[in-house]
């Protein structure tokens, strides 16, 4: 077949603006986010780490979210379920038609299955917690059922979900990352696999490659139940060392990053200021004393690590500025958070005093267990002035590196002695919160093992209570009990966090609980290949 000469010099000049770098159009749309390696599963029934919803949000979804402006808002529902009179039954209605990754469609026996597991002994959830008020469930995590018998399957689409008694903050709980709707078949026959090779959902993206070593790989899923994203696929490499992840940002090869608050100073004025944004999440980093330990658990001398901390430095002069001293658990803004409350007071003297009542005259060895991939970043070198700040009240902190999965098993059997936490709300909610994290049945899988029953009861009365001005008051006693009675919690300072991202990434924006979300991101190609 002849063709023209007209149509030959046309098709050379196609090929001439492509090799310029005008047929940007033709080229993916592939974010690359260089990712701290947690070295943990996906499935967040089973861990607890900002880093790792980062990823698995945006493969499974839960029923509903929250999103950037803690607006809760329907995913996989058709609208927001509304509670009977009496506050306990909740009515769901799924959209129809919504696919997994797999291409099998959501069910409600989905949604029940995903619920049932959160609950079961064997799947060893963290946070079963968050729905525990359903019926039935508390009998499934003690071994008495294998069903939940709050949960009632109406038909495909339709279920209602009952709880034991009235709970403000229900419809934020089954909102979080824990909560998310898994594939009963699929899950299954994943067994030990699921979250390390297969993790399926119904999100904006699918996971085409787990790679624990080097990254978790997707692309767009075409069958979206919801709106078409921007970006063709989001690759989350990881990069452990922070240094070497600013060297590859620098290098183009990641396009977004966090940036590690203590060495914000240095970037706000280098030529990178511009690339530089910051947010304030809802939390808190403390000092997390186990109480089952020996040493910790006398009161004496949990008091005496709070008094011997310079919170005031750590804040100004290690953080740069960039945090505020703690002088509560919960958080300016929430709900239960006291503004009268005096700044926590360091006297080394009398530190020592308490000590030496505490049975230790001549001092006393505590170890301090820290994930291995944290030792270099913020927390490690936390954890270094907490170090020195003690040493000098006569606390010397035997610093004790491991890898993510030994932690995780050693915070969920309550054996790590001492540890410094970071710690986000679940939902922006007290209960999710405070409760999480210090409930005698939640501090036993996160390493503290507070049990008070006074400070059970003012959680337990506040969860059932509907007048927030009553919550409030409940709330502002159990933190007064747990921060500056029992010294369950040592609150440290609330941080600003920063990041990198290139001015080519567009519409981005941080969830409330620290979490990364890439709903609506963007890259302009015309401007990451302008030279």
């Amino acid at each position: 077949m002849r063709r023209s000469a007209s149509f030959a010099a046309f098709i050379a000049l196609i090929l001439t603006l492509c090799l310029a770098g005008a047929c940007s159009a033709a080229e993916k749309k592939i974010l690359r986010y260089g990712a701290v390696n947690q070295k943990s599963t996906l499935d967040m029934q089973v861990n607890t780490y900002s880093r790792v919803m980062d990823i698995a949000d945006m493969i499974v979804e839960p029923l509903l979210r929250i999103d950037e402006e803690n607006k809760i808002l329907p995913v996989l529902v058709k609208e927001m379920p509304r509670p009977s009179d009496d506050g306990l039954v909740y009515s769901f209605s799924l959209k129809p038609g919504v696919k997994f990754h797999d291409g099998t469609t959501l069910k409600a026996s989905d949604v029940k299955f995903s619920f049932e597991r959160m609950f079961r002994p064997s799947t060893e959830a963290l946070m079963s917690y968050i729905c525990d008020m359903i019926v039935g469930a508390q009998d499934m995590l003690e071994g008495r059922a294998d069903s939940l018998a709050g949960f009632k399957i109406i038909d495909d689409l339709n279920f209602e979900i009952t709880l034991s008694y009235p709970y403000a903050p229900f419809l934020s709980s089954i909102a979080t990352s824990y909560a998310g709707i898994y594939p009963e078949k699929a899950c299954g026959e994943a067994g030990k696999d699921w979250g390390l090779v297969t993790y399926i959902g119904t999100g904006p993206f699918k996971a085409t490659k787990i790679d624990l070593d080097n990254g978790v790989f997707t692309e767009r899923f075409e069958d979206y139940h919801g709106e078409r994203q921007p970006l063709d696929g989001i690759d989350f490499i990881f990069v452990e060392d922070p240094n070497t992840r600013r060297m590859e940002y620098e290098r183009g090869n990641i396009d977004i990053m966090m940036l590690d608050a203590t060495i914000y100073p240095e970037y706000a004025s280098s030529k990178l200021a511009d690339e530089i944004g910051s947010y304030t999440p809802l939390g808190i980093i403390f000092i997390n004393p186990n109480m089952s330990d020996e040493r910790l658990g006398n009161v004496k001398l949990r008091e005496a690590i709070s008094l011997a901390i310079d919170r005031k430095a750590i804040a100004q002069d290690l953080m740069k500025g960039t945090a505020a001293e703690a002088r509560t658990f919960l958080l300016p803004g929430m709900l239960g958070y006291d503004d009268k409350a005096p700044a926590f007071e360091r006297d080394v003297e009398r530190a020592k005093k308490l000590i030496v009542e505490a049975g230790y005259p001549n001092g006393v060895e505590i170890e301090s267990y820290i994930r291995s991939v944290l030792m270099n970043a913020m927390t490690g070198r936390i954890l270094l002035a907490v170090q020195n700040q003690l040493k000098e009240a006569g606390i010397d902190i035997k610093i004790v590196q491991v890898d993510s999965a030994a932690m995780t098993e050693m915070r969920g059997s309550g054996k790590v002695p001492l540890e410094i936490f970071d710690w986000y709300a679940d939902f922006p909610d007290p209960d999710g919160f405070i409760y999480s994290m210090l409930y005698s049945s939640n501090a036993a899988t996160l390493t503290s093992n507070y049990k008070s029953e006074e400070f059970d009861k003012l959680l337990d009365d506040a969860r059932a209570a509907t007048d927030p001005a009553k919550r409030a008051e409940l709330y502002k006693k159990a933190d007064r009990l747990a921060t500056r009675v029992d010294f369950a919690a040592i609150p440290l300072f609330h941080e600003k966090n920063y990041y990198l991202a290139k001015p080519y990434v567009k519409n981005f924006r941080m969830a409330y609980n620290d979490v990364y979300h890439f709903y609506g991101v963007d890259l302009d190609l015309d401007l990451k290949n302008k030279k």
